[in-house]
Formats: structure tokens, sequence, C-alpha cells
């Protein structure tokens, strides 16, 4: 199981909406925590780029920016 989680979900409840993306770390107890925010200024992908069909697109580039992660979608 990887130690890197990244969790994206279509927010409809943005106005307006969009994508936001969750990068979540094992903390020392073995849980996920959140350790980066789309929409900060570190965060390494523009998410607002993405439209709402273009998941896959997302998908790509959250692995090959996170490549050891497991990327995952939230619905």
């Amino acid at each position: 199981m990887s130690k890197e989680q990244v969790i994206a979900w279509w927010d409809t409840q943005s106005i307006p909406e969009r994508w936001c993306v969750d990068v979540m770390q094992k903390n020392n107890e073995g849980e996920f925590a959140v350790v980066l925010k789309s929409g900060t200024p570190d965060f390494p992908i523009k998410v607002e780029e993405f439209g709402p069909f273009e998941e896959d697109t997302l998908i790509y580039s959250l692995k090959t920016t996170f490549p050891s992660a497991e990327i995952c979608l939230k619905f």
C-alpha cells in the first residue's frame, strides 16, 4: 500500500464549480493526513484549468506529478 494518496473530486458546492485535490501522507500512527491542497500557491498543478469532463487528463497530470501515490476520485 502506498504511503501517499491523492484524492480528487469535482466540487459542485464551490462557485464556480471546480476540481479539488488533496494530497495525503501516512503519519507516524499510520493514518493518512492532508499535507497539500489544490488552490494553495505551492500546489504543483493548476487544477482550475481542467473542466468537469477532463478527469482523465487530470489523473494523468496527478500520476505524472505524484508517481508513487495512489490516485482516487471521490464522487
